[in-house]
């Protein structure tokens, strides 16, 4: 049998969808922060690049910065080249291990330890947990696979719907004993 995409010889691909529900996220709200720990592929120094560079984070990510995350100041971000942009600014970096930056109305901050990421979510509305943690969730599990050497396209949007993201909020909302609620309108 040949190398797969997995490149590993004899091994069958894991899919994306199991990928996704497999990840193994911890999450928690603390006052009306989100916050994220996820083990995941890579080394410190690809995490860094794949929180920071534009061209990286439009491969997995929502957050697609007009330019690198790397020093404070303003930055803009887009899903997808057409939207809107919305408010990506850099509020703190240290090192190469930790960012915080604005994601519109959330705040987003990143801390990286080999082979793990810890996200803290500042949330207008602490009821929004359930969507922020299932969308990421399916974006870290991309990321994760294309840390692992796999070729998997982002997963971004309302495209989320068709991996998983559902059950995933579902569960979330069990989890953070908030109200099951619908998807928000894309």
């Amino acid at each position: 049998m040949s190398s797969d995409s997995t490149g590993a010889e004899g091994t069958h691909p894991v899919d994306i969808d199991t990928r996704i529900r497999d990840l193994p996220v911890r999450a928690e709200i603390a006052d009306d922060t989100l916050i994220l720990e996820v083990d995941i592929a890579g080394t410190e120094e690809q995490l860094w690049r794949a929180i920071t560079d534009p061209e990286q984070l439009a491969r997995w990510s929502p957050v697609v910065p007009d330019r690198p995350l790397t020093e404070v100041g303003p930055a803009l971000s887009r899903e997808n080249p057409e939207d809107d942009p919305v408010t990506a600014d850099v509020l703190a970096t240290a090192g190469q291990h930790a960012l915080t930056h604005r994601w519109g109305d959330a705040t987003m901050g990143w801390m990286i330890e080999e082979g793990r990421l810890d996200i803290q979510v500042g949330l207008p509305d602490v009821q929004q947990a359930q969507y922020f943690a299932a969308g990421w969730q399916v974006c870290l599990a991309v990321l994760d696979a294309q840390l692992s050497g796999l070729d998997q396209e982002r997963i971004v949007g309302m495209e989320a719907m068709d991996h998983g993201w559902e059950e995933l909020r579902a569960r979330f909302a069990q989890e953070f004993g908030h109200p099951d609620g619908a998807a928000p309108e894309a």
